[in-house]
């Protein structure tokens, strides 16, 4: 089971909206069932990370993150939306 961390400023706003924009990707490449998304705010981020897979993050990453990161935003606005969902992909098929 992949653990996707997802996290925005507060955890609840934008880390909700890129969430249904990710399951619909990966539902859609085969990762059905096969994934889990867990949402939390930035200032948790380190510590939620410590087991996940990949994070999405809307905001900058905190350093130490142990995990690879992707930027939220291209799901929100569109822009570089491509390329985010590709280092996805690659990040959840290592």
């Amino acid at each position: 089971m992949k653990k996707i961390v997802l996290a925005c400023g507060s955890g609840i706003a934008t880390s909700t909206a890129v969430a249904s924009k990710v399951t619909a990707l990966l539902n859609e490449h085969g990762y059905e069932g096969q994934f889990r998304i867990v949402q939390c705010s930035i200032a948790e981020a380190l510590d939620v990370c410590a087991d996940a897979d990949v994070l999405v993050a809307t905001t900058v990453a905190p350093k130490g993150i142990a995990c690879p990161y992707v930027s939220g935003v291209p799901f929100l606005t569109g822009v570089g939306r491509g390329a985010a969902e590709q280092a996805l992909l690659d990040a959840l098929a290592n």
